[in-house]
């Protein structure tokens, strides 16, 4: 189960002009997220199916809507595995369609590190990228990730880490 800290429905990151907050997805917010528009998800399904994983994943898996002022614009999920000895892990995160390439998915990426330091419950987040998503490559870069080894279940993906302690 999720610690109380990591439920936490808000989460606020600044980068630069940009401001991104991080809201739990629930009744009340649910709707405007399935309703995100993807034209591509080569790299990171639909709203839908990141939604189903969360909650197929749902004790230990929080799906937030990342929001610019009041308009969504985008969707990951946290996942915690304590009992595993896992770092914090996120995946599912993407910034809809319109909303790229105005710095909305770093501050994102910056919002959830935040949130995950704020815990303080892990040293490391860790995700997977697929190795062609060069957008995706370079926030993770510049956000500290580095690259620890390719994926068991398919090779295309890089596992990268950062330290968040």
């Amino acid at each position: 189960m999720m610690n109380k800290k990591m439920n936490k429905k808000y989460y606020d990151s600044f980068g630069g002009d940009t401001t991104v907050v991080l809201k739990e997805v629930g009744a009340d917010n649910f709707e405007e997220i399935v309703g995100l528009k993807r034209e591509s998800v080569r790299f990171v399904g639909s709203p839908e199916y990141v939604l189903a994983e969360a909650y197929i994943y749902r004790s230990d898996s929080t799906a937030y809507g990342i929001y610019s002022g009041d308009e969504p614009v985008g969707l990951a999920v946290i996942r915690d595995r304590p009992e595993d000895g896992y770092p914090y892990s996120f995946t599912g995160l993407f910034i809809a369609d319109g909303h790229q390439k105005k710095g909305l998915g770093q501050a994102a990426v910056e919002a959830i590190l935040a949130k995950l330091r704020a815990d303080g419950l892990r040293d490391e987040v860790e995700i997977q990228v697929h190795e062609k998503n060069e957008p995706a490559l370079k926030i993770y870069r510049r956000c500290g990730f580095e690259e620890v080894r390719r994926a068991g279940w398919n090779p295309e993906f890089l596992v990268m880490r950062a330290k968040i302690k």
